[in-house]
């Protein structure tokens, strides 16, 4: 994929009416992300339609324990972020509940939490990975 234009030119992040925490209910079953590669994030599947296409989009609750970190990885479609509960920090930048991201294609990010949070994630297109598993 080549992109003419820095893809972060064509995120946006809005910030909607809400700064504190929202609650989600508590029978949503999170289990490890990852580990070797997103270590202290948890998910909870929505839906994935990754399994029947790898080229197709999935959607889920993150949560991230304190001190998490995920290393760099490229969006090859587009992204979208509701954080629900926390600090959610990409690239050095933080987000709090409220923040609504659409990270365009081509984006490059990571993303940490110092304190722990919870966001809600969907992704159009599958991530590549710049870090391989551990």
């Amino acid at each position: 994929m080549e992109f003419n234009s820095p893809p972060e030119l064509n995120d946006r992040i809005v910030k909607l009416g809400f700064s504190s925490d929202i609650a989600i209910p508590a029978d949503i079953d999170f289990s490890p992300y990852q580990p070797g590669l997103r270590e202290g994030v948890d998910i909870a599947v929505l839906f994935d339609e990754t399994c029947a296409n790898p080229e197709d989009a999935d959607c889920a609750f993150l949560r991230y324990q304190a001190g998490a970190f995920v290393p760099g990885h490229v969006h090859m479609g587009y992204e979208t972020v509701l954080v629900l509960q926390g600090d959610y920090i990409e690239n050095g930048q933080t987000f709090s509940p409220g923040s609504f991201i659409v990270r365009a294609p081509g984006t490059c990010h990571s993303m940490a939490s110092t304190n722990g949070c919870l966001i809600l994630a969907s992704r159009y297109k599958p991530v590549k990975q710049l870090t391989e598993y551990k």
